[in-house]
């Protein structure tokens, strides 16, 4: 996957709509990107924003219209650059990548403007799951923080005041990490987590870099014994190369 795929993945991981493999690729490419991160930021703002309006199931005639327009959503055609400068074809790589960010979530976010105004301020998703629910299907990371059986683990992270609290839902065989006041990882390394399988560490992601973050722990967490944080060149590594700076055991 080139570094054009991985910028484009931003409105996708945004709304948690990418696979492991993938979400993997675009941590790690996360903790080195400023430009992707400030984007997904305000894109999980914006889809915040959506989501704090009064839900009403819509007309039958309206869901249906929206849905026949999704299902003709097509891609766009290859492009192939024609013989030109350097700096031309950069410029027109450049244009495509922007291209693929801006249609879906903008796509989204015009439909449910669209509906506000047509009915009032009330408004409808077309991801709402069912007919005549009134609700916004939860990402995973919100599921696991809204589960039943949710349990958190708390620890510090280092001699400061930073912390890791991991929240996990056996049911739902996942676990979210959050953090707070953690400092910026050492120049090209990043924080890889871990979920302890056995007596085996397992790679389950990284934090993006800032101080505060909600992430999504990849694998099965509810039989795993704990989880971690390392601190691991940039990329990331197979298993662990230096001691952890934080454990929590699930127990």
């Amino acid at each position: 996957m080139s570094d054009e795929d991985l910028h484009g993945l931003s409105g996708a991981y945004a709304i948690d709509a990418v696979d492991d493999v993938e979400r993997a690729r675009f941590e790690a490419h996360l903790a080195g990107c400023p430009t992707c991160r400030d984007e997904v930021a305000s894109l999980r703002a914006a889809a915040t924003e959506l989501s704090l309006g009064t839900l009403s199931s819509p007309p039958p005639e309206l869901r249906a219209s929206v849905l026949r327009d999704i299902s003709s959503v097509r891609p766009l055609p290859p492009v192939v650059d024609p013989p030109a400068s350097l700096d031309t074809r950069r410029a027109e790589r450049e244009e495509r990548v922007a291209r693929a960010r801006r249609p879906p979530l903008r796509w989204l976010a015009g439909v449910a403007a669209a509906l506000v105004i047509a009915t009032g301020g009330v408004a409808w998703h077309p991801w709402s799951p069912g007919e005549g629910h009134g609700s916004v299907q939860l990402t995973a990371t919100q599921q696991v923080l809204r589960a039943k059986d949710a349990q958190r683990f708390e620890t510090k992270v280092g001699t400061g005041t930073a912390t890791a609290t991991v929240v996990r839902s056996a049911s739902l065989n996942k676990a979210v990490i959050l953090t707070a006041n953690l400092p910026a990882a050492p120049r090209g390394k990043v924080y890889e987590l871990w979920l302890r399988q056995g007596d085996a560490m397992v790679s389950a992601g990284f934090i993006p870099e800032g101080p505060s973050n909600t992430v999504l722990l990849q694998g099965n967490a509810a039989t795993a014994a704990g989880a971690g944080i390392t601190v691991e060149p940039a990329g990331g590594s197979a298993r662990p190369t230096l001691p952890p700076v934080a454990l929590i055991a699930f127990a």
